[in-house]
């Protein structure tokens, strides 16, 4: 006589530091996080006791003042988010892109710490030619067999430098699924198989080596999953993509920051014998966990109390005073004190001639008075390290180019658009957008403008340096740049300035050791009173136009009523 079995599993994805239900950026009380994903799991496992698999996405380990400082600061032996972890009960999860950008010495801890396997199957030892990571994991549930397959998204090339990653290697995700399926058939023949992605559904980087966002190409051509769970793009998704053999395979993403968790139930049919002849998944569900308090959130405010302690103190820090107002909205429309502190820092470091560097919020503004830490993570957004380079006249102004042209429409008139917007993917309802805003570069150091009535490749003209020397095209200046940019993350430098990969690791002169935030924090530490103001280096013209067209947009896209923070797709 037949009979049924059911398993539960509960899926979370890019946490990015949100741990507590506290936001220690914008010191205020946050949704989502790690203490509600405890008193969500174990609520439902006394409602509904059951078996249950509590599997994470990736990207646990970058984000917010709390992952900076148990990554950075925090000195103790144990890695603190391995425990928080550990006492919610997982028992699996992915590497994620950004847990590789914290370094060895940061992701290594993380997983020697926790208790339960981090799988990346196609990140491969390059001295040993075998997966870094575990490649799978065996569970038994309820008398089931279950593999679970984990793969990262093979982009990372694409934007971490390779003194981060230099022994590993990025298996394309489809090639490595088809290979890991076969292998698992053979040697461990289960009933069940998961696949764990760190890799968005569709879009992204794709190259002929390799696609950022393999959800959707991976699901319609491999047969062998049942169920894949992924992460990434920070997009609420619930969707079903066949396959080759006509099999419908649901592919979930609960979406980010752990404002949500996937459930998913499934009913597995077994035989007389207790063997496996069937399953069907009977319930999925993406859960708002945002505002889940219970005894459990309780006990685990209480195990890591001291933790949240040394968050707080770290991110409430008063390093200095600012003197004027820091506001982002002003770094659309021309100079800003915004990125003019960030260009004039970088300079400062690594005594370049010019420096690039682009806004990382949508809208953050830091008002007058006392600076904290934590200010500095609304200024600064994620843990890159500042490179210099070698670049001549004219890569420089086609690097210009390129990025004005991911930012500004060609006018004709005042009426006519003037940044690139659209509808924003998180509040349709309100304008975003078009192309990142991280990829909207402008330099200090030299003196130019931007013609919005030109077409691309004739808007950018410089004309002198800072120091009031004529810009040489056939010169070279050295430049500062984050090492996401020095890496190629944007094109600017590849598509943009024409160089290929190789040529610009050849132009390397230097990488700081910390990254830019640890000195902009010395910075503001050691001058205390800061007076952040546009250096007006560069302006759009013609100036009458943009007057126009800039007073209208900046109601359209910064109203009260329309100021929302667009969420970061993960890839950067």
């Amino acid at each position: 006589m037949n009979t049924t079995r059911q398993v539960r599993i509960i899926f979370t994805t890019d946490i990015h530091g949100n741990y507590f239900p506290f936001d220690f950026r914008h010191q205020r009380w946050g949704k989502g996080s790690l203490q509600r994903v405890h008193a969500f799991v174990a609520q439902e496992c006394q409602r509904d006791p059951g078996s249950t698999l509590l599997i994470d996405g990736g990207d646990m380990l970058q984000g917010e003042p709390t992952s900076y400082y148990f990554n950075f600061v925090d000195k103790n032996e144990r890695h603190k988010v391995a425990d928080m972890c550990n006492f919610i009960g997982y028992d699996a999860g992915v590497i994620g892109n950004h847990d590789i950008e914290t370094g060895h010495k940061v992701f290594d801890r993380y997983i020697h710490d926790c208790n339960f396997p981090i799988l990346g199957a196609n990140a491969i030892d390059i001295n040993t030619e075998k997966p870094y990571f575990q490649p799978y994991t065996i569970f038994y549930r309820s008398g089931v067999k279950i593999a679970l397959i984990g793969f990262v998204t093979p982009a990372i090339p694409h934007w971490i430098p390779r003194t981060v990653w230099h022994d590993l290697r990025f298996e394309d995700i489809q090639s490595s699924a088809k290979k890991w399926i076969d292998i698992i058939k053979k040697e461990e023949n289960p009933d069940f198989i998961i696949g764990l992605f760190h890799s968005g559904m569709d879009e992204g980087i794709i190259t002929e080596q390799y696609r950022e966002n393999a959800t959707r190409e991976t699901a319609s051509n491999i047969e062998g999953f049942d169920l894949i769970l992924y992460g990434h793009d920070h997009t609420a998704n619930t969707e079903e993509i066949t396959n080759p053999a006509g099999k419908k395979i649901l592919c979930i993403n609960p979406g980010s920051y752990a404002h949500n968790v996937a459930v998913i139930n499934i009913q597995f049919t077994l035989d007389e014998n207790n063997n496996v002849i069937g399953n069907e998944i009977i319930n999925k569900r993406t859960h708002y966990i945002g505002t889940v308090r219970n005894l459990h959130g309780k006990e685990f405010r209480k195990n890591f109390f001291r933790e949240y302690q040394g968050v707080s103190k770290f991110a409430s820090e008063i390093l200095g005073t600012s003197h004027s107002d820091i506001q982002i909205t002003d770094a659309y429309f021309g100079s800003s004190s915004y990125i003019d502190l960030i260009q004039s820092l970088q300079l400062k470091i690594s005594n370049a001639d010019i420096s690039f560097a682009a806004p990382l919020f949508f809208n953050a503004v830091i008002k007058s008075g006392p600076i904290k830490i934590s200010d500095l993570f609304n200024i600064y957004r994620f843990e890159d390290k500042l490179y210099t380079l070698k670049l001549y006249g004219h890569e420089i102004k086609s690097y210009l180019e390129m990025s004005y042209d991911g930012w500004i429409n060609q006018m004709s008139g005042p009426d006519d658009d003037f940044l690139k917007t659209c509808p924003m993917k998180n509040a349709p309802d309100k304008l975003g957008f078009k192309n990142f805003i991280f990829n909207f570069d402008s330099a200090s150091g030299i003196n130019y403008t931007v013609d919005v009535s030109k077409e691309l490749g004739n808007r950018v003209e410089i004309t002198s340096t800072s120091q009031g020397k004529p810009f040489d095209m056939n010169g070279i200046y050295i430049c500062a740049t984050t090492a996401y940019r020095a890496n190629g993350g944007g094109e600017l430098l590849t598509k943009g300035a024409g160089l290929t990969k190789e040529e610009i690791e050849e132009r390397i002169i230097a990488a700081t050791e910390h990254d830019i935030r640890h000195y902009m924090m010395e910075h503001i530490r050691n001058t205390h009173d800061i007076y952040p103001q546009p250096r007006n280096n560069w302006r759009f013209i013609p100036d009458d136009w943009v007057k126009i067209a800039s007073e209208r947009e900046r109601a359209l896209l910064f109203s009260d009523d329309s100021i929302i923070e667009e969420e970061t797709p993960d890839g950067k």
